[in-house]
């Protein structure tokens, strides 16, 4: 919540901005002063660039982390569980329209016929039904968290040592934690960039009033 309230903010900010600008523009075109470090205002230019990427991509790429940690918690917080195990009798490979890719498998819980997804317990995300077949395959036992009032494949969580919602939770305050890190570091990053810009122009009194003949007389 704190991410989207801060993008809420910067946007009307900015779009504050924009609107005066264009409320106080004129319409004769003003002559910009005189550039006396090209190089220079060409590579902090391009910096500027990048940093503002970072900074959208730290602020949407954070917020989708936080919500889906979050959710992930909140939907196993104070669930009911027991450890179990998981034998496998078929796997599944499926490739979807964007390149997504989710193995799973069909298997018996305490008698019960259960669903489970493999990469938590894989470590890595198999690249072809092959793979997957050489990783793991039917009659292989797997420990579990097993949650039987949930349902689908929630029920069936791999057993790595850490509840489902402890892991959800430290993984929420490490997405809060980096994401806010990364726009923080990446908006100073550009107050400090577009003031080394600005002293890529010619800031003598000439330059000055040749620029904004109307602010200096």
């Amino acid at each position: 919540m704190i991410v989207v309230f801060a993008v809420v903010i910067l946007i009307g900010t900015a779009l504050s901005a924009r609107i005066k600008l264009k409320a106080g523009a004129v319409r004769q075109p003003v002559p910009q002063r005189p550039i006396v470090h090209p190089v220079l205002f060409r590579i902090v230019s391009i910096a500027l660039a990048l940093c503002a990427l970072a900074f959208v991509s730290s602020v949407l790429f954070g917020f989708v982390a936080f919500m889906n940690s979050w959710n992930r918690w909140h939907q196993y917080e104070g669930q009911s569980y027991h450890q179990s195990e998981f034998q496998i009798t078929q796997v599944y490979f499926q490739r979807g329209r964007k390149g997504a890719v989710d193995a799973y498998a069909s298997g018996t819980v305490e008698g019960q016929r259960e669903w489970m997804n493999l990469i938590p317990y894989l470590h890595q995300t198999p690249r072809s039904e092959a793979q997957l077949d050489e990783l793991v395959g039917p009659g292989i036992t797997i420990p579990i968290f097993f949650f039987p009032k949930l349902k689908g494949r929630a029920r069936v969580q791999f057993d790595d040592g850490i509840p489902p919602a402890e892991a959800a939770r430290v993984d929420t305050i490490k997405a809060l934690k980096y994401g806010l890190l990364c726009a923080v570091l990446s908006a100073g990053m550009l107050f400090l960039l577009s003031r080394l810009r600005g002293l890529c122009y010619d800031n003598s009194a000439a330059a000055l009033r040749a620029a904004y003949p109307a602010q200096i007389r």
